[in-house]
């Protein structure tokens, strides 16, 4: 038990960091950056990692009924179009409320996919209406940290600039719900292939895969619609904005250099967690995933936090903050322990 809490508490430290060194990329626009990562993250990475470490994955593929792929790579893109709004909206409001209200919202439509999928029936018992009363929390903790970011531009700044900079703020708070939406899909591209295609039981039954690495033969469909809707959208901005040419600058490399860091760090943050859920057993969806995103929500913060984010917010924006980052950990406990009855 305590090496899994371990690689659950590496997994979400990289999955609270990963975005951390986009911040000091040099002279590319939004698309120059996330483009690159997104290439990296969602295509190169993986499959280069999944084609080396896993046996007959083509061969595991061709055992599935089509619909199932199309589906799992159906949602993965609509989980690569929340992870392109969620990069959006990181640059209108910051890592702490960016990864307060986007991770929170993740936790929350998560939660609440189960029920969805057949579980109807759970929510009169008591591990259901314990998870019902997290999300409930859940809800309250980000409504809690959008108003913390609404009264922190409020005080940050003062006539016509206040108020563009809270339209500003507004709008990516709005963002950020919906990339926290879009990106639950993520939730149900792994059910499909896992649990309705047994992807990853054929990957370790029919071709002496280990069972831990079993979970990456579905992410790497996952990851591939992923790419699809973000790569499109980074070269539609590229194309439309001319900024093919931004790639070519002084410090590229050393951009390169950070984007593939971020690319390593996300992957690393799914693959130490499913081994951490792997060593967990039946507690890896209960507290591995308390563990996983609460660890990865206040190391977000704490990131914003160091970098000044909230240096000039106000005494009142803070403790708000203070309060729905509490809220928001308190849901996903609670939720943890409805899974878990």
């Amino acid at each position: 038990m305590m090496i899994g809490l371990a690689w659950v508490l590496l997994a979400s430290f990289f999955l609270g960091t990963f975005a951390f060194p986009a911040r000091f990329v040099k002279d590319y626009a939004w698309e120059n950056t996330w483009g690159l990562f997104f290439l990296l993250a969602m295509w190169v990475v993986p499959l280069l990692f999944g084609f080396c470490a896993l046996n007959g994955l083509i061969e595991t593929y061709r055992q599935v009924p089509t619909g199932i792929l199309i589906a799992v790579i159906g949602f993965g893109s609509m989980w690569g179009i929340g992870f392109c709004m969620w990069g959006v909206g990181l640059t209108r409001i910051g890592f702490s409320l960016g990864y307060a209200i986007t991770m929170g919202t993740m936790a929350l439509v998560g939660s609440m996919l189960p029920f969805f999928l057949g579980n109807l029936e759970k929510i009169n018992t008591p591990g259901g209406k314990t998870i019902i009363l997290g999300i409930l929390i859940c809800i309250a903790g980000v409504a809690i940290n959008g108003v913390a970011g609404v009264k922190r531009e409020k005080h940050e700044n003062t006539g016509k600039e206040k108020t563009m900079e809270k339209k500003t703020m507004v709008t990516g708070v709005i963002i950020c719900l919906l990339a926290g939406l879009f990106s639950s899909c993520i939730n149900l591209a792994f059910h499909i292939g896992g649990t309705l295609g047994n992807i990853n039981t054929i990957c370790v039954e029919q071709y002496g895969n280990p069972v831990f690495l079993s979970g990456i033969s579905v992410w790497v469909l996952v990851f591939i619609g992923g790419g699809v809707s973000s790569i499109s959208y980074t070269a539609f901005l590229l194309f439309k904005n001319k900024t093919w040419k931004g790639f070519a600058v002084k410090a590229a490399l050393r951009n390169f250099v950070f984007a593939l860091v971020m690319a390593l760090a996300h992957f690393g943050c799914l693959f130490f967690y499913g081994l951490g859920g792997w060593k967990l057993g039946v507690l890896g969806t209960s507290v591995g995933f308390a563990i996983f995103q609460s660890g990865s929500i206040l190391i977000g913060n704490v990131a914003g936090y160091m970098t000044g984010e909230w240096k000039n917010a106000g005494a009142e924006a803070r403790r708000w903050s203070y309060g729905g980052l509490l809220v928001l950990v308190c849901g996903i406990v609670v939720v943890s322990i409805g899974n878990t009855l």
